[in-house]
Protein backbone atom coordinates (compact mmCIF):
# COMPACT_ATOMS: atom_id res chain seq x y z
CA UNK A 1 0.00 0.00 0.00
CA UNK A 2 1.50 3.12 -1.09
CA UNK A 3 1.76 6.55 1.05
CA UNK A 4 -1.00 8.12 -0.86
CA UNK A 5 -3.76 4.93 -0.15
CA UNK A 6 -2.81 4.63 3.38
CA UNK A 7 -6.00 5.75 5.84
CA UNK A 8 -6.36 9.23 6.68
CA UNK A 9 -9.14 10.60 9.26
CA UNK A 10 -12.41 9.11 9.77
CA UNK A 11 -10.88 5.81 8.32
CA UNK A 12 -10.79 7.21 4.54
CA UNK A 13 -7.41 7.12 2.14
CA UNK A 14 -6.21 10.15 0.46
CA UNK A 15 -7.63 8.88 -2.56
CA UNK A 16 -11.27 9.43 -0.83
CA UNK A 17 -10.60 12.72 0.80
CA UNK A 18 -9.67 14.27 -2.98
CA UNK A 19 -12.69 12.81 -4.12
CA UNK A 20 -14.80 14.63 -1.37
CA UNK A 21 -12.81 17.89 -0.83
CA UNK A 22 -10.35 18.07 -3.66
CA UNK A 23 -10.49 19.74 -6.88
CA UNK A 24 -13.00 17.78 -9.06
CA UNK A 25 -11.31 16.83 -12.77
CA UNK A 26 -8.11 16.36 -10.65
CA UNK A 27 -9.92 13.52 -8.59
CA UNK A 28 -11.64 12.25 -11.89
CA UNK A 29 -8.42 11.85 -13.74
CA UNK A 30 -6.99 10.28 -10.04
CA UNK A 31 -9.55 7.40 -9.97
CA UNK A 32 -9.91 7.72 -13.78
CA UNK A 33 -6.62 6.76 -15.63
CA UNK A 34 -5.66 3.72 -13.86
CA UNK A 35 -9.07 2.43 -14.15
CA UNK A 36 -8.63 2.96 -18.08
CA UNK A 37 -5.41 1.33 -18.12
CA UNK A 38 -7.22 -1.66 -15.67
CA UNK A 39 -9.63 -1.75 -18.18
CA UNK A 40 -7.63 -1.87 -21.23
CA UNK A 41 -5.33 -4.58 -19.63
CA UNK A 42 -8.24 -7.10 -18.81
CA UNK A 43 -9.85 -5.98 -22.17
CA UNK A 44 -6.52 -7.44 -23.68
CA UNK A 45 -6.81 -11.05 -22.85
CA UNK A 46 -9.72 -11.56 -25.53
CA UNK A 47 -7.61 -9.53 -27.76
CA UNK A 48 -4.18 -11.37 -26.79
CA UNK A 49 -6.65 -14.75 -26.99
CA UNK A 50 -8.69 -13.94 -30.51
CA UNK A 51 -4.64 -13.13 -31.83
CA UNK A 52 -3.21 -16.24 -31.12
CA UNK A 53 -6.40 -18.25 -32.30
CA UNK A 54 -6.49 -16.42 -35.48
CA UNK A 55 -3.12 -18.14 -36.44
CA UNK A 56 -4.18 -21.41 -36.51
CA UNK A 57 -5.51 -23.32 -39.26
CA UNK A 58 -9.21 -23.61 -38.44
CA UNK A 59 -9.31 -19.87 -37.15
CA UNK A 60 -13.06 -19.09 -38.60
CA UNK A 61 -14.12 -22.28 -36.30
CA UNK A 62 -12.72 -20.77 -33.49
CA UNK A 63 -12.93 -16.99 -33.54
CA UNK A 64 -16.64 -18.05 -34.61
CA UNK A 65 -16.70 -20.78 -31.23
CA UNK A 66 -15.24 -18.08 -29.01
CA UNK A 67 -17.93 -15.63 -30.07
CA UNK A 68 -21.01 -18.06 -29.12
CA UNK A 69 -19.10 -18.55 -25.73
CA UNK A 70 -18.92 -15.10 -24.64
CA UNK A 71 -22.72 -14.64 -25.19
CA UNK A 72 -23.25 -17.96 -23.22
CA UNK A 73 -20.79 -17.19 -20.06
CA UNK A 74 -22.17 -13.08 -20.16
CA UNK A 75 -25.04 -14.43 -18.03
CA UNK A 76 -22.23 -14.65 -15.42
CA UNK A 77 -21.09 -11.40 -16.12
CA UNK A 78 -24.47 -9.89 -15.89
CA UNK A 79 -24.82 -11.55 -12.51
CA UNK A 80 -21.58 -10.54 -11.50
CA UNK A 81 -22.01 -6.45 -12.61
CA UNK A 82 -25.04 -6.72 -10.72
CA UNK A 83 -23.61 -7.38 -7.28
CA UNK A 84 -20.49 -5.30 -7.66
CA UNK A 85 -23.05 -2.21 -8.83
CA UNK A 86 -24.40 -3.04 -5.21
CA UNK A 87 -20.83 -3.23 -3.38
CA UNK A 88 -19.65 -0.32 -5.14
CA UNK A 89 -22.51 1.90 -4.01
CA UNK A 90 -22.41 0.64 -0.29
CA UNK A 91 -19.12 0.63 -0.05
CA UNK A 92 -18.40 4.31 -1.79
CA UNK A 93 -21.32 6.19 0.50
CA UNK A 94 -20.28 4.78 3.34
CA UNK A 95 -16.69 5.45 3.40
CA UNK A 96 -17.92 8.98 1.86
CA UNK A 97 -19.73 9.33 5.27
CA UNK A 98 -16.56 8.27 7.42
CA UNK A 99 -18.50 4.82 8.40
CA UNK A 100 -15.28 2.50 7.99
CA UNK A 101 -16.96 -0.08 9.70
CA UNK A 102 -20.24 -0.24 7.40
CA UNK A 103 -18.10 -0.22 4.53
CA UNK A 104 -15.86 -3.33 5.63
CA UNK A 105 -19.44 -5.22 6.27
CA UNK A 106 -20.67 -4.22 2.40
CA UNK A 107 -17.25 -5.94 1.58
CA UNK A 108 -17.45 -8.58 3.40
CA UNK A 109 -21.10 -9.69 2.52
CA UNK A 110 -20.54 -8.81 -1.10
CA UNK A 111 -17.79 -11.38 -0.94
CA UNK A 112 -19.66 -14.18 0.15
CA UNK A 113 -22.97 -13.40 -2.12
CA UNK A 114 -19.90 -13.70 -5.05
CA UNK A 115 -19.14 -17.19 -3.51
CA UNK A 116 -22.81 -18.11 -4.03
CA UNK A 117 -23.86 -16.58 -6.76
CA UNK A 118 -20.70 -18.16 -8.80
CA UNK A 119 -21.46 -21.41 -7.74
CA UNK A 120 -25.28 -21.29 -8.88
CA UNK A 121 -24.38 -19.77 -11.78
CA UNK A 122 -21.42 -21.38 -13.34
CA UNK A 123 -23.60 -25.52 -12.98
CA UNK A 124 -25.51 -25.06 -15.75
CA UNK A 125 -23.07 -23.68 -17.73
CA UNK A 126 -21.22 -26.79 -17.51
CA UNK A 127 -24.24 -28.90 -17.46
CA UNK A 128 -26.17 -27.62 -21.00
CA UNK A 129 -22.73 -26.13 -22.60
CA UNK A 130 -23.78 -27.46 -26.19
CA UNK A 131 -27.34 -27.29 -26.02
CA UNK A 132 -27.15 -23.19 -24.98
CA UNK A 133 -24.19 -23.09 -27.85
CA UNK A 134 -26.52 -24.65 -30.59
CA UNK A 135 -29.31 -22.56 -29.17
CA UNK A 136 -27.48 -19.15 -29.76
CA UNK A 137 -26.59 -19.77 -33.38
CA UNK A 138 -23.72 -22.20 -33.32
CA UNK A 139 -23.57 -25.12 -35.78
CA UNK A 140 -21.80 -27.99 -36.66
CA UNK A 141 -18.09 -27.72 -35.23
CA UNK A 142 -18.25 -24.77 -33.62
CA UNK A 143 -20.99 -25.77 -31.32
CA UNK A 144 -18.49 -28.22 -29.89
CA UNK A 145 -15.91 -25.86 -29.60
CA UNK A 146 -18.16 -23.59 -28.18
CA UNK A 147 -19.32 -25.67 -25.62
CA UNK A 148 -15.66 -27.04 -24.77
CA UNK A 149 -14.22 -23.27 -24.25
CA UNK A 150 -17.25 -22.58 -22.14
CA UNK A 151 -17.58 -25.93 -20.10
CA UNK A 152 -13.73 -25.66 -18.72
CA UNK A 153 -13.94 -21.45 -17.95
CA UNK A 154 -17.18 -22.26 -16.07
CA UNK A 155 -14.82 -24.41 -13.91
CA UNK A 156 -13.54 -21.33 -12.58
CA UNK A 157 -16.71 -19.28 -11.64
CA UNK A 158 -16.22 -18.31 -8.43
CA UNK A 159 -12.52 -17.20 -8.94
CA UNK A 160 -13.88 -14.50 -11.34
CA UNK A 161 -17.04 -13.47 -8.90
CA UNK A 162 -14.40 -13.01 -6.05
CA UNK A 163 -11.98 -10.91 -8.31
CA UNK A 164 -14.20 -9.04 -9.63
CA UNK A 165 -15.86 -7.95 -6.25
CA UNK A 166 -12.53 -7.18 -4.49
CA UNK A 167 -11.78 -5.00 -7.46
CA UNK A 168 -15.06 -3.17 -7.03
CA UNK A 169 -14.22 -2.87 -3.23
CA UNK A 170 -11.03 -1.19 -4.03
CA UNK A 171 -11.89 1.18 -6.22
CA UNK A 172 -14.68 2.24 -4.39
CA UNK A 173 -11.74 2.75 -2.00
CA UNK A 174 -10.33 5.03 -4.29
CA UNK A 175 -7.45 2.73 -4.75
CA UNK A 176 -7.64 1.79 -8.45
CA UNK A 177 -3.79 1.55 -8.93
CA UNK A 178 -4.46 -2.09 -7.11
CA UNK A 179 -6.62 -3.17 -9.50
CA UNK A 180 -4.75 -2.40 -12.17
CA UNK A 181 -1.62 -3.73 -10.69
CA UNK A 182 -3.49 -7.33 -10.69
CA UNK A 183 -5.02 -6.66 -13.94
CA UNK A 184 -1.54 -6.74 -14.88
CA UNK A 185 -0.73 -9.83 -13.05
CA UNK A 186 -4.08 -11.52 -14.84
CA UNK A 187 -2.46 -10.04 -18.32
CA UNK A 188 0.63 -11.38 -18.04
CA UNK A 189 -0.26 -15.05 -17.00
CA UNK A 190 -2.67 -15.22 -20.07
CA UNK A 191 -0.37 -14.13 -22.26
CA UNK A 192 2.34 -16.74 -21.17
CA UNK A 193 -0.23 -19.80 -21.16
CA UNK A 194 -1.84 -18.84 -24.35
CA UNK A 195 1.45 -18.66 -26.10
CA UNK A 196 2.12 -21.96 -24.29
CA UNK A 197 -0.79 -23.65 -25.06
CA UNK A 198 -2.93 -22.33 -28.06
CA UNK A 199 0.32 -23.08 -30.42
CA UNK A 200 2.31 -26.14 -30.91
CA UNK A 201 5.53 -26.82 -30.02
CA UNK A 202 7.22 -29.91 -30.85
CA UNK A 203 5.40 -32.21 -28.14
CA UNK A 204 3.86 -29.54 -26.23
CA UNK A 205 0.60 -26.95 -26.81
CA UNK A 206 -1.06 -26.99 -29.78
CA UNK A 207 -4.88 -26.64 -27.81
CA UNK A 208 -6.34 -24.25 -29.50
CA UNK A 209 -8.84 -23.03 -28.23
CA UNK A 210 -8.93 -25.25 -25.46
CA UNK A 211 -5.37 -23.87 -24.11
CA UNK A 212 -6.69 -20.33 -24.61
CA UNK A 213 -10.12 -21.69 -22.04
CA UNK A 214 -7.62 -23.01 -19.82
CA UNK A 215 -5.24 -19.77 -20.00
CA UNK A 216 -8.20 -17.76 -19.24
CA UNK A 217 -8.88 -19.46 -16.04
CA UNK A 218 -5.66 -19.90 -14.61
CA UNK A 219 -4.74 -16.26 -14.92
CA UNK A 220 -8.24 -15.59 -12.96
CA UNK A 221 -6.96 -17.59 -10.35
CA UNK A 222 -3.87 -15.76 -10.25
CA UNK A 223 -5.87 -12.61 -10.24
CA UNK A 224 -7.60 -13.16 -7.13
CA UNK A 225 -4.37 -14.26 -5.09
CA UNK A 226 -3.36 -10.97 -5.94
CA UNK A 227 -6.53 -8.79 -5.10
CA UNK A 228 -7.08 -10.24 -2.04
CA UNK A 229 -3.61 -9.27 -1.24
CA UNK A 230 -3.89 -6.09 -1.62
CA UNK A 231 -7.43 -5.68 -0.32
CA UNK A 232 -5.74 -6.97 3.28
CA UNK A 233 -3.44 -3.88 2.59
CA UNK A 234 -5.81 -1.48 2.05
CA UNK A 235 -8.89 0.42 4.15
CA UNK A 236 -10.94 -2.36 3.39
CA UNK A 237 -8.73 -4.62 5.63
CA UNK A 238 -11.27 -5.33 8.03
CA UNK A 239 -13.22 -7.18 5.24
CA UNK A 240 -10.93 -10.54 5.70
CA UNK A 241 -11.01 -10.22 9.64
CA UNK A 242 -13.85 -12.73 9.52
CA UNK A 243 -17.20 -13.99 7.66
CA UNK A 244 -20.28 -14.43 8.94
CA UNK A 245 -23.46 -13.51 6.76
CA UNK A 246 -25.29 -10.43 7.75
CA UNK A 247 -28.88 -10.41 6.46
CA UNK A 248 -29.54 -6.65 6.57
CA UNK A 249 -26.27 -6.10 4.59
CA UNK A 250 -26.76 -8.44 2.40
CA UNK A 251 -30.81 -7.24 1.66
CA UNK A 252 -29.74 -4.03 0.94
CA UNK A 253 -26.77 -5.17 -1.65
CA UNK A 254 -29.23 -7.16 -3.27
CA UNK A 255 -32.22 -4.28 -3.73
CA UNK A 256 -29.43 -2.08 -5.20
CA UNK A 257 -27.67 -5.32 -7.27
CA UNK A 258 -31.21 -6.61 -8.38
CA UNK A 259 -32.10 -4.17 -11.46
CA UNK A 260 -28.85 -4.08 -12.28
CA UNK A 261 -28.60 -7.86 -12.75
CA UNK A 262 -32.04 -7.46 -14.28
CA UNK A 263 -30.08 -4.73 -16.64
CA UNK A 264 -27.14 -6.99 -18.02
CA UNK A 265 -28.75 -10.33 -18.00
CA UNK A 266 -31.51 -8.25 -20.21
CA UNK A 267 -29.09 -6.67 -21.99
CA UNK A 268 -27.06 -10.62 -22.29
CA UNK A 269 -30.20 -11.90 -23.20
CA UNK A 270 -30.84 -9.02 -26.19
CA UNK A 271 -27.39 -9.63 -27.24
CA UNK A 272 -27.65 -13.38 -27.66
CA UNK A 273 -31.12 -12.98 -29.34
CA UNK A 274 -28.90 -10.90 -31.65
CA UNK A 275 -26.64 -13.09 -32.63
CA UNK A 276 -29.63 -15.79 -33.06
CA UNK A 277 -31.20 -13.18 -35.56
CA UNK A 278 -27.93 -13.57 -37.80
CA UNK A 279 -27.63 -17.16 -37.53
CA UNK A 280 -30.93 -16.77 -39.98
CA UNK A 281 -29.35 -14.94 -42.40
CA UNK A 282 -29.42 -16.85 -45.82
CA UNK A 283 -26.87 -17.85 -47.81
CA UNK A 284 -26.08 -21.23 -45.77
CA UNK A 285 -23.51 -21.98 -42.85
CA UNK A 286 -20.31 -20.74 -44.16
CA UNK A 287 -22.16 -17.06 -44.49
CA UNK A 288 -23.51 -17.54 -40.91
CA UNK A 289 -20.06 -18.85 -39.62
CA UNK A 290 -18.30 -15.55 -41.50
CA UNK A 291 -20.85 -13.08 -39.89
CA UNK A 292 -20.64 -14.90 -36.13
CA UNK A 293 -16.51 -14.52 -36.50
CA UNK A 294 -17.07 -10.84 -38.14
CA UNK A 295 -18.86 -9.79 -34.94
CA UNK A 296 -16.61 -11.03 -32.80
CA UNK A 297 -13.46 -9.43 -34.17
CA UNK A 298 -15.21 -6.21 -34.48
CA UNK A 299 -16.26 -6.01 -31.05
CA UNK A 300 -12.93 -6.97 -29.86
CA UNK A 301 -11.55 -4.04 -31.94
CA UNK A 302 -14.19 -1.88 -30.86
CA UNK A 303 -13.03 -2.69 -27.24
CA UNK A 304 -10.52 -0.50 -28.38
CA UNK A 305 -13.56 2.36 -27.75
CA UNK A 306 -15.71 1.60 -25.42
CA UNK A 307 -13.19 -0.15 -22.76
CA UNK A 308 -12.41 3.55 -21.91
CA UNK A 309 -15.99 4.22 -21.27
CA UNK A 310 -16.45 0.82 -18.94
CA UNK A 311 -13.47 2.29 -17.09
CA UNK A 312 -14.73 5.65 -16.83
CA UNK A 313 -17.95 4.48 -16.17
CA UNK A 314 -16.45 2.27 -12.90
CA UNK A 315 -14.60 5.80 -11.39
CA UNK A 316 -17.38 7.60 -11.78
CA UNK A 317 -19.31 5.24 -9.07
CA UNK A 318 -17.29 5.93 -6.26
CA UNK A 319 -16.77 9.64 -7.38
CA UNK A 320 -20.97 10.10 -7.18
CA UNK A 321 -21.09 7.55 -3.87
CA UNK A 322 -18.37 8.90 -1.86
CA UNK A 323 -20.23 12.54 -2.29
CA UNK A 324 -23.24 11.14 -1.79
CA UNK A 325 -22.37 9.97 0.95
CA UNK A 326 -20.49 13.09 2.10
CA UNK A 327 -23.98 14.91 1.71
CA UNK A 328 -22.75 16.53 -1.03
CA UNK A 329 -25.13 16.55 -4.24
CA UNK A 330 -23.66 18.99 -6.65
CA UNK A 331 -20.05 17.97 -6.51
CA UNK A 332 -21.62 14.06 -7.15
CA UNK A 333 -23.23 15.70 -10.19
CA UNK A 334 -20.14 17.63 -11.43
CA UNK A 335 -17.89 14.93 -10.93
CA UNK A 336 -20.27 12.90 -12.95
CA UNK A 337 -20.31 14.96 -15.83
CA UNK A 338 -16.71 15.83 -15.87
CA UNK A 339 -16.00 11.77 -16.10
CA UNK A 340 -18.73 11.86 -18.96
CA UNK A 341 -16.91 14.35 -21.04
CA UNK A 342 -13.52 12.63 -20.60
CA UNK A 343 -15.05 9.65 -21.79
CA UNK A 344 -16.99 11.34 -25.01
CA UNK A 345 -13.54 12.93 -26.02
CA UNK A 346 -12.05 9.19 -25.53
CA UNK A 347 -14.25 7.48 -27.22
CA UNK A 348 -14.78 10.23 -30.35
CA UNK A 349 -11.14 9.69 -31.28
CA UNK A 350 -11.40 5.49 -31.35
CA UNK A 351 -14.29 6.52 -33.54
CA UNK A 352 -12.47 8.64 -36.09
CA UNK A 353 -9.99 6.07 -36.46
CA UNK A 354 -13.02 3.36 -37.07
CA UNK A 355 -14.44 5.95 -39.40
CA UNK A 356 -11.04 6.81 -42.01
CA UNK A 357 -9.23 2.96 -40.95
CA UNK A 358 -11.23 0.18 -40.80
CA UNK A 359 -10.08 -2.30 -43.07
CA UNK A 360 -6.46 -2.02 -41.65
CA UNK A 361 -7.65 -2.07 -38.10
CA UNK A 362 -10.06 -5.92 -39.46
CA UNK A 363 -6.82 -7.30 -40.94
CA UNK A 364 -4.73 -6.92 -38.34
CA UNK A 365 -6.83 -10.01 -36.57
CA UNK A 366 -7.59 -11.43 -39.91
CA UNK A 367 -6.42 -12.00 -43.65
CA UNK A 368 -10.00 -13.92 -44.67
CA UNK A 369 -11.39 -11.71 -47.24
CA UNK A 370 -14.81 -12.71 -46.42
CA UNK A 371 -14.62 -11.54 -42.70
CA UNK A 372 -13.14 -8.48 -43.65
CA UNK A 373 -16.05 -6.14 -45.29
CA UNK A 374 -18.01 -7.33 -42.31
CA UNK A 375 -15.84 -6.23 -39.87
CA UNK A 376 -15.64 -2.91 -41.90
CA UNK A 377 -19.23 -2.16 -42.44
CA UNK A 378 -19.46 -2.69 -37.95
CA UNK A 379 -16.64 -0.45 -37.31
CA UNK A 380 -18.29 2.45 -39.65
CA UNK A 381 -21.81 2.33 -38.46
CA UNK A 382 -20.87 2.01 -35.27
CA UNK A 383 -18.46 4.66 -35.28
CA UNK A 384 -21.82 7.06 -35.18
CA UNK A 385 -22.78 6.07 -31.96
CA UNK A 386 -19.76 5.73 -29.98
CA UNK A 387 -20.10 9.41 -28.48
CA UNK A 388 -23.84 8.18 -27.18
CA UNK A 389 -22.34 5.28 -25.98
CA UNK A 390 -19.72 6.98 -23.92
CA UNK A 391 -22.41 8.90 -21.89
CA UNK A 392 -24.78 5.80 -21.86
CA UNK A 393 -21.61 4.27 -19.98
CA UNK A 394 -20.75 6.63 -17.69
CA UNK A 395 -24.12 8.18 -16.62
CA UNK A 396 -25.08 4.62 -16.14
CA UNK A 397 -22.17 3.87 -13.34
CA UNK A 398 -22.68 7.37 -11.73
CA UNK A 399 -26.64 6.49 -11.23
CA UNK A 400 -25.17 2.88 -9.86
CA UNK A 401 -22.97 5.31 -6.98
CA UNK A 402 -26.00 6.80 -6.23
CA UNK A 403 -27.92 3.21 -5.86
CA UNK A 404 -30.51 4.09 -8.61
CA UNK A 405 -30.03 1.03 -10.92
CA UNK A 406 -34.37 0.20 -11.28
CA UNK A 407 -34.63 3.16 -14.68
CA UNK A 408 -31.56 2.74 -16.04
CA UNK A 409 -32.29 -1.19 -16.13
CA UNK A 410 -36.02 -0.18 -17.87
CA UNK A 411 -33.83 1.89 -20.40
CA UNK A 412 -31.41 -0.82 -21.51
CA UNK A 413 -34.44 -3.63 -21.60
CA UNK A 414 -36.34 -1.16 -23.67
CA UNK A 415 -34.22 -0.07 -26.22
CA UNK A 416 -32.78 -3.16 -26.38
CA UNK A 417 -36.06 -5.16 -27.09
CA UNK A 418 -38.49 -2.58 -28.41
CA UNK A 419 -35.68 -1.07 -30.78
CA UNK A 420 -32.71 -3.22 -31.54
CA UNK A 421 -34.19 -6.84 -31.60
CA UNK A 422 -37.24 -6.02 -33.84
CA UNK A 423 -35.08 -3.24 -36.12
CA UNK A 424 -31.80 -6.34 -36.73
CA UNK A 425 -34.87 -8.49 -37.49
CA UNK A 426 -36.34 -6.06 -40.27
CA UNK A 427 -33.43 -5.08 -41.42
CA UNK A 428 -31.16 -7.85 -41.48
CA UNK A 429 -33.89 -10.60 -42.69
CA UNK A 430 -36.96 -9.33 -43.95
CA UNK A 431 -35.29 -6.43 -45.74
CA UNK A 432 -32.36 -8.36 -46.82
CA UNK A 433 -29.60 -6.10 -45.98
CA UNK A 434 -28.06 -8.99 -44.18
CA UNK A 435 -25.08 -8.47 -41.71
CA UNK A 436 -25.32 -3.97 -42.14
CA UNK A 437 -28.69 -4.42 -41.13
CA UNK A 438 -27.74 -5.68 -38.25
CA UNK A 439 -25.08 -3.39 -37.43
CA UNK A 440 -27.76 -0.53 -38.15
CA UNK A 441 -29.69 -1.51 -35.40
CA UNK A 442 -27.03 -1.85 -33.16
CA UNK A 443 -26.32 2.06 -33.35
CA UNK A 444 -29.89 3.44 -33.55
CA UNK A 445 -30.11 1.92 -29.89
CA UNK A 446 -27.16 2.75 -28.90
CA UNK A 447 -27.85 6.34 -29.79
CA UNK A 448 -31.31 6.21 -28.13
CA UNK A 449 -30.22 4.34 -25.26
CA UNK A 450 -27.39 7.17 -24.17
CA UNK A 451 -29.31 10.03 -25.07
CA UNK A 452 -32.28 8.99 -22.79
CA UNK A 453 -29.81 7.87 -19.72
CA UNK A 454 -28.81 11.52 -19.86
CA UNK A 455 -32.51 12.66 -19.59
CA UNK A 456 -32.69 10.33 -16.35
CA UNK A 457 -29.17 11.77 -15.10
CA UNK A 458 -30.09 14.70 -15.63
CA UNK A 459 -33.33 14.75 -14.25
CA UNK A 460 -31.56 14.41 -10.58
CA UNK A 461 -34.28 12.06 -8.72
CA UNK A 462 -30.85 10.11 -7.94
CA UNK A 463 -29.67 13.34 -5.14
CA UNK A 464 -32.25 12.32 -2.87
CA UNK A 465 -30.91 8.56 -2.63
CA UNK A 466 -28.98 8.20 0.45
CA UNK A 467 -27.93 4.77 1.35
CA UNK A 468 -26.19 5.71 4.53
CA UNK A 469 -29.00 6.86 6.07
CA UNK A 470 -30.99 4.09 5.09
CA UNK A 471 -28.72 1.70 6.58
CA UNK A 472 -28.97 2.89 10.28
Amino acid sequence: MTTSDAPTSRGRNSASDMIVSGKVSSAVWRIAWPTVVNTLVLNAWALINRAFLGRLPNAGDSLAAMGISQAALNIQFALVMGLSAGAGALVSQFLGAGKNEEANEASRQSLLLAVLFGAISGTPLIIWALPMARTIGAQGSVARLSADFTCIVSWFSIPVFVYMIVVTALRSAGDVKSAMYAGAVVLAVNTLLDWLLILPHGHFGGYGIHGAAWATSISRVAGVVVTLWFLKRSVLAGTLSHFRQHDRFARQILSIGGPAMLQQLGWTLAYTAFVWVLSRLPGGPNVVRNVQAGLTLALTIESLAFMPGVAYSQAATPLVGQNLGAGQPDRAAHSAWIATLHAIAIMSACAVVFMVAPGWLARAFTKDAAIVPIVVWYLRINAISEPFLAMNMVLRGSLQGAGDTLVPAIITLATNYVVRLPLAWYLAIHANHGAIGGWIAMSSSTILSGTLMAIWFQMGHWRRRSLVSAAE
